[in-house]
């Protein structure tokens, strides 16, 4: 019997081997001590006696045996030789007794290379073992942070550290961080025995179901995988769920997980497309088109959120425009507890067009979507990255570098005051565009930055303390505050606040031309675009959504500027990101005549070198402020390392 089993996997041994060849590949197994000779090490450290998951046992640590097997383990020397009596004996021992005696291994970057036991770990392998008993010897690699795979695997020694889990397959940075908060741990605490046997059933079921959904089709591990699927789905929930239930779920998921294969996870349509402008044929000659309806859904009331207030402006917009067409209703202050009952609740009201105005509605407007993919679904979220829901911003910060070239321009002292809301995606850009455009009039101004939701800070107090009279505050009131304190504002002497400019969002005009795209049936037009990435609507002055507007109260040189900006700006001439400029610490982010991406524009964690002022970590924002930054923060992601 062993000698037919033996012969089996000879031929999966010759077949890898010929595989190999033909790449141009080495076909035989890697040796540690090879790949030892260009690499710098830090330590070796002994793990005992460790349980080490067969996938991972990838080499060898010397050259003696390598070339008994092909890259797979599996055997390619002859039928006959001592080598496959030998192995054909352990064949019979192994299936009779079990393992009896652990393996010796290396491990290094998470991948074990065998030291004694080369021969049982082949036989486990085509035998279909999991894992096999070890005692491992790690060797850990010096920290390089302009290696990618070192810094992964740092990151996968603090995962280790805290769980004692090797086996998961991970091949994307951020992941294991992203494990610890989808399973609903911190980045300290070490898990209990309960923990990790909670952990271990549910990732067997994942893990087997993603592997043959995948077959090696996407360059991400299971374990990649199932970071993103907690970011959708609960674990408690995971917990109970069958291989059936997984299954499924990964297949509606598979969009997400093609993503995540990419290097570059998300696509910004800068205007509108000439894709989404098309007509399909099946549009031209309409029978009897029923009543397009849509729905807005928002996690604050339109009379306290002067963020909600801007979209129901823009949902009345596009009711006058379209009349009879449509029925734009929307849902006020969704709590995200019971946003994914608010979803399907007004997907069987017959809404064929779903707007979640807020980033903590994504969660919510992404299971909605998985479920329901005939339904269209839009996020307004900066740079979501999720390919079954688009998402939609708007590129303030060229607004704010107008209103920033008009404050330098006229403060007296050299000071310039600017009040942002949250640290959050998008706003360190319009705070540095604001800045910029500070310096562009005024080299020598700068700019005190407060946030309003820091704790125990009085920006008003801050502000007069350094005589700051003139002021960039919120963009847009709600309708039931009556202060004078929004757009660019100056304090006069008697304390008055005089009002200048504003920044102007018209969400309008975006949500017209995409539900446009939807009569015409083009809206899937624009996944041409965007290919196998998410796509995020990122449009600004060229598209008519943002826009600056000015008082009688602003001097006729001032408006003068304003206009002049304003059309380069619409016309594409003008980035309010050409350098150069430097960030705080004296780093040059970008040098004479270069210009920032808008990808790389609201990615920015750095403030320009002329603002007086800091990034807040999550711990000092009010209670109002956190779950937003956890969403959307600037410095979780710093923290999560992506």
């Amino acid at each position: 019997m062993s000698l037919v089993e033996y012969n089996k996997a000879l031929k999966l041994g010759e077949k890898e081997y010929r595989a190999a060849v033909s790449k141009g590949q080495s076909p035989y197994l890697p040796v540690l001590d090879d790949i030892l000779e260009h690499v710098r090490t830090d330590a070796q450290v002994s793990l005992g006696l460790v349980s080490v998951p067969i996938s991972s046992v990838v080499g060898t640590y010397s050259a003696g045996r390598t070339t008994a097997f092909a890259r797979n383990f599996m055997p390619i020397l002859e039928n006959g030789s001592e080598f496959a009596t030998k192995w054909g004996a352990l064949y019979d021992a192994l299936e009779e007794e079990g393992l009896r005696d652990p393996i010796k291994a290396y491990e290094f970057n998470n991948k074990f290379y065998v030291m004694e036991g080369n021969k049982r770990v082949s036989v486990l392998k085509y035998m279909g073992a999991v894992s096999v008993e070890a005692n491992v010897t790690r060797i850990i690699p010096k920290k390089d942070e302009n290696d990618p795979e070192i810094r992964k695997y740092y990151e996968f020694l603090d995962f280790y550290e805290l769980t004692g889990i090797n086996y998961v397959n991970v091949l994307k940075e951020g992941t294991y961080q992203k494990l610890l908060i989808g399973t609903g741990h911190d980045l300290t605490t070490k898990w209990s025995e309960e923990d990790k046997q909670d952990f271990n059933s549910v990732y067997y079921y994942f893990d087997h179901e993603f592997r043959i959904k995948n077959q090696d089709r996407l360059a991400i591990g299971s374990g990649d995988a199932f970071a993103a699927y907690l970011e959708i789905y609960s674990y408690e929930d995971a917990k109970t769920k069958t291989e059936g239930e997984f299954r499924k779920e990964i297949a509606n998921l598979w969009n997400e997980f093609r993503m995540l294969n990419n290097d570059t996870e998300v696509e910004l349509v800068l205007s509108p497309t000439d894709e989404s402008k098309k007509v399909a044929l099946v549009k031209l000659f309409p029978m009897g088109t029923p009543v397009l309806k849509i729905a807005f859904i928002h996690d604050k009331g339109v009379q306290n959120s002067a963020w909600t207030y801007s979209h129901e402006l823009g949902r009345k917009y596009i009711q006058d425009v379209f009349g009879d067409k449509i029925e734009a209703s929307c849902i006020e202050r969704v709590a995200e507890d019971t946003a994914d009952d608010v979803f399907e609740a007004a997907i069987e009201a017959g809404n064929k067009v779903i707007f979640a105005t807020s980033p903590k509605l994504c969660n919510a407007a992404l299971k909605a979507a998985i479920a329901h993919p005939e339904i269209k679904i839009l996020n307004c979220s900066m740079m979501l990255n999720h390919k079954n829901i688009r998402g939609y911003y708007l590129r303030m910060y060229e607004a704010k570098f107008i209103s920033g070239a008009i404050a330098g321009s006229l403060t007296e002292n050299g000071y310039v005051g600017y009040l942002s809301d949250y640290p959050i995606r998008g706003t360190t850009a319009e705070i540095n565009a604001f800045a910029l455009g500070v310096q562009m009039t005024n080299p020598g101004a700068k700019v005190a930055l407060e946030w309003k939701m820091v704790k125990n800070r009085d920006y008003e107090e801050e502000f007069a303390m350094r005589n700051v009279r003139i002021i960039s505050g919120k963009d847009l009131n709600a309708t039931i505050d009556k202060t004078r304190e929004y757009g660019l504002f100056k304090v006069a002497d008697d304390g008055a606040h005089i009002n200048l400019a504003m920044p102007v969002r018209h969400w309008g005009k975006l949500y017209e031309e995409i539900i446009r795209s939807v009569m015409r049936g083009a809206y899937k037009n624009d996944d041409n675009v965007s290919g196998t990435k998410a796509l995020n609507y990122f449009w600004g002055m060229s598209s008519g959504a943002v826009d600056v507007i000015y008082s009688r109260n602003l001097p006729a040189g001032s408006v003068r500027l304003l206009r002049t900006l304003r059309e380069g700006i619409q016309n594409m001439n003008i980035n309010p990101f050409t350098g150069p400029f430097c960030s705080q610490d004296g780093t040059v982010r970008c040098e004479d005549g270069a210009s920032l991406t808008p990808e790389e524009a609201v990615t920015i964690d750095w403030l320009a070198d002329n603002v007086e002022g800091y990034i807040p970590d999550i711990e000092e924002l009010e209670e109002e402020a956190v779950e937003l930054v956890k969403v959307q923060g600037i410095k979780q992601e710093e923290k999560l390392g992506i």
